[in-house]
């Protein structure tokens, strides 16, 4: 199971075009909402979320505290809005979560390992997934799942979802078939096995025979 993390969050009066004022002063406007309680408008310390998006810490339940002796929500991030031109933190919206239902999400995939087929034959490692959606506890929910590659040896050797060894508990939802990672032939290979499938045969030496009837 993945450590909680603890994000402090203070109550938001301020709403509409006059959060700008915030994000001048340092702070990002969120809202928690979900598990059919009432949506609340919060502010957090947008230094504080960077160090927890830094320590990829985002992606598991957080523990929002509304001040010292409040009761802490347990909470996924459930979208991050962002300046689309300097790529800054506009919003953010928390999802309330209780530790023991079980949810649906995607995990991160961390590879490991050195694969045989890019040192030996020269492949190259294609990522085809970014993450697994698995449906668990949220109170088991894991930051990464790790994928071994040391198994692919040749060109075209792939691992699938299937292949990827989750926790106990956890529901893989992703199609199993699903291509994660693949050694590929790099694009000088492919351009070299070209040539050859274009290059003519050779013409058959003419036998003795041959040369006589032709004279």
């Amino acid at each position: 199971m993945a450590k909680q993390t603890e994000l402090a969050v203070t109550r938001r009066e301020v709403t509409g075009k006059a959060v700008k004022h915030l994000r001048k002063a340092g702070l990002i406007p969120a809202n928690i909402y979900g598990h059919r309680e009432a949506s609340e408008a919060v502010q957090i310390n947008a230094v504080d979320f960077e160090a927890l998006r830094k320590a990829r810490k985002i992606t598991g339940i957080i523990s929002l505290r509304m001040g010292k002796g409040s009761k802490a929500q347990t909470a996924l991030v459930r979208h991050v809005q962002r300046n689309p031109i300097n790529s800054k933190i506009l919003h953010i919206d928390f999802f309330r979560v209780s530790l023991t239902e079980r949810i649906v999400m995607k995990v991160q995939l961390h590879v490991v390992g050195e694969a045989p087929g890019v040192k030996n034959e020269n492949g190259v490692l294609l990522h085809l997934l970014d993450a697994l959606e698995v449906e668990c506890a949220a109170q088991d929910i894991v930051n990464a799942f790790d994928v071994d590659v040391t198994s692919l040896e040749h060109i075209d050797d792939t691992l699938h979802a299937s292949d990827v060894k989750l926790p106990d508990g956890f529901k893989l939802i992703t199609d199993p078939e699903e291509a994660i990672v693949k050694i590929a032939a790099t694009r000088a290979e492919k351009v070299e096995e070209v040539e050859e499938a274009a290059a003519p045969a050779a013409a058959p030496a003419a036998t003795p025979a041959e040369t006589s009837a032709g004279e």
